[in-house]
């Protein structure tokens, strides 16, 4: 059905420490296959470097570029860790200028058809307490490059950009209860899952497995193939990828690229 869907409120009511530093060495692995897609490809094998696009609706200086950058730069070491080493961001584009005195709420309206992530100003930011939303909707490229697109604050937290492109980094078939593509729950599902950033507490980092650890599976979701766990669902659209329960990864992150285009 055409039209527009938006996913489901998208509110970080608790910040919990999400990992510490870690003394282990790191080692160069294979280096990431870099598709051009923001998504991770279907039939890919890992690793994998995605490229973004990622566009201020207002026109900015390089430095607020600069800045974002870093934060993107830890989204993709975060990434990079909950997926053993197998998912990272390759390269970042930032455009500016994209739609001055663009709000949130009006986002549906919003279209920006070489995107995927868009980053308003903190003072339109006006659909609080929400601090970052994925828009998923029909056909493909309406608001977006793909079928999804992030908003998000100039100043949203490292937590809130992971939730996020936890939602916006696979395309998956499960299809129960009108679930969007991407990984859907939410904190505000009861009962609450300690095991994974798609809910309310996450600590250390992880998405939740379907295995061995505490409250490992979303239990208020049943996807089109039975999964009730990011992994499991994870695994099934995604055969050629793994998950062997550390959430954690010695392999050494793959550089972020950059690529700033700054409007005059």
């Amino acid at each position: 059905m055409n039209g527009v869907r938006a996913g489901a409120a998208l509110v970080l009511l608790v910040l919990v420490p999400a990992c510490g530093d870690h003394s282990e060495s790191k080692h160069a692995g294979p280096a990431p296959s870099t598709t051009v897609e923001p998504i991770v490809p279907l039939g890919s094998s890992p690793p994998v470097g995605l490229v973004w696009n990622v566009g201020f609706a207002e026109n900015v200086p390089i430095a607020d570029m600069e800045a974002q950058y870093r934060k993107f730069v830890q989204l993709s070491q975060d990434l990079w860790s909950v997926t053993e080493g197998q998912v990272c961001l390759s390269k970042i584009r930032f455009f500016d200028a994209v739609s001055p005195g663009a709000k949130p709420s009006a986002s549906e309206s919003l279209h920006v058809s070489n995107l995927d992530v868009v980053i308003y100003a903190s003072a339109n930011w006006d659909i609080l307490p929400v601090t970052g939303q994925v828009l998923f909707f029909s056909p493909s490229g309406t608001l977006g490059r793909t079928d999804r697109r992030i908003d998000i604050p100039d100043d949203a937290r490292r937590t809130t950009v992971l939730h996020e492109g936890s939602h916006f980094t696979w395309k998956l078939s499960w299809r129960g209860n009108n679930l969007p593509p991407g990984l859907d729950d939410e904190y505000n599902y009861d009962p609450p899952d300690s095991a994974c950033i798609m809910d309310l507490s996450f600590s250390p980092l992880r998405w939740c497995s379907g295995g061995s650890l505490p409250s490992p599976n979303h239990v208020t979701k049943d996807g089109g193939q039975g999964a009730t766990s990011c992994w499991e669902q994870i695994l099934k659209d995604y055969p050629n990828y793994h998950f062997g329960g550390s959430s954690t990864t010695a392999t050494e992150l793959p550089p972020v690229a950059v690529e700033y285009n700054d409007t005059p």
